[in-house]
């Protein structure tokens, strides 16, 4: 008879717990980015572009890498992009005289269905100058930290679930074309066994491969840093803090927080009318963030100045702005 009762109590414990699993399993799981790459874990993605042995996987003029990657199924995402993990950019310092201003070029990305890419499925991703610069073995410069990944907005149509999806990265600056002027890209160790899905093309002169020789060269066991990435949609918020300048003659200083879900990169934009911005600082991947700018570089006239960043699902936010006066004298 005693048996009843406290059977009764299990299955109502039972039930209950049961009843609160199904509940927390109901609940919707914070939206975060999925990445598609030859790796798998993004972690793995470290060689060559954070220094040391380059081995020659300079994004270039001539040299264009270019992965297959097996279709992808978009449902439940809102934005695509296409990536890549670059760094090591090059500095215009030369034997004769001292220049810390990065060598100047263009990278760009393409994706397609087939190994082919023209100018519909061809995309900017990033300046040579906001790439992390290449550390000197004998002198200091700014910039230099790892490499990171960069990321170009790409069309949901032009992700393939039904057929293969071929990215490439590529420049079109005459000045890449060794492993001493141009960027690096990062790479990691693969299987080798399978069909072959990377590729390196030498042959190129400044635009994408395309026809019979775009899969030029076969690289087996080292695969580039080349990435999908799909987000879901979401309501997150990127919130600029204590936002603050203060400015003389000579340079405006400025600093501020962010409150965000991992935020990726940060910098600040100007704007004479608060209608068109214009980013004027290279990214910051990392607090604390502070910067000082050349006051007569950026503009002698009254400008406006706010802060910006953005998260890894690329949701943007921005401050409020400060008002810049003109410099005396205009100058």
């Amino acid at each position: 008879m005693t048996l009843k009762p406290l059977f009764a109590a299990l299955l109502l414990s039972g039930g209950a717990a049961g009843a609160g699993a199904q509940d927390e399993k109901a609940q919707p799981r914070p939206p975060v980015p999925s990445y598609r790459s030859q790796a798998g874990d993004m972690s793995k993605y470290y060689l060559y572009g954070d220094g040391g042995f380059h081995a020659d996987w300079y994004v270039g003029f001539n040299n264009c890498w270019i992965v297959k990657l097996p279709p992808v199924d978009v449902s439940g995402y809102s934005k695509a992009f296409i990536g890549a993990r670059i760094g090591r950019s090059k500095i215009m310092s030369h034997p004769m005289g001292w220049d810390p201003n990065p060598i100047p070029g263009k990278i760009y990305m393409g994706v397609s269905r087939v190994p082919s890419f023209s100018g519909d499925n061809t995309f900017f991703l990033v300046e040579a100058e906001d790439l992390p610069r290449e550390p000197l073995p004998n002198d200091s410069i700014s910039g230099v930290t790892s490499a990171q990944w960069f990321w170009a907005s790409v069309p949901m149509s032009h992700i393939s679930s039904d057929g293969p999806n071929y990215l490439a990265v590529w420049s079109n600056s005459r000045y890449f074309t060794s492993a001493s002027s141009a960027p690096i890209i990062a790479a990691a160790l693969s299987d080798a066994s399978g069909e072959e899905s990377a590729w390196l093309n030498r042959g190129i002169k400044g635009a994408p491969p395309s026809g019979e020789n775009a899969l030029e060269t076969p690289l087996a066991g080292i695969k580039p840093a080349i990435a999908i990435k799909l987000v879901p949609p979401n309501d997150y918020k990127v919130l600029i803090r204590g936002f603050m300048a203060e400015m003389d003659s000579r340079n405006v200083s400025a600093s501020f927080s962010v409150i965000g879900e991992d935020v990726r990169a940060a910098w600040l934009e100007l704007s004479y009318d608060k209608f068109e911005w214009q980013r004027v600082t290279r990214y910051m991947f990392a607090p604390p963030y502070n910067i000082t700018l050349d006051r007569a570089a950026m503009s002698s006239d009254m400008f406006y100045l706010r802060a910006a960043a953005v998260d890894a699902l690329e949701n943007t936010g921005h401050s409020k702005e400060i008002l810049i006066p003109a410099l005396k004298g205009g100058n």
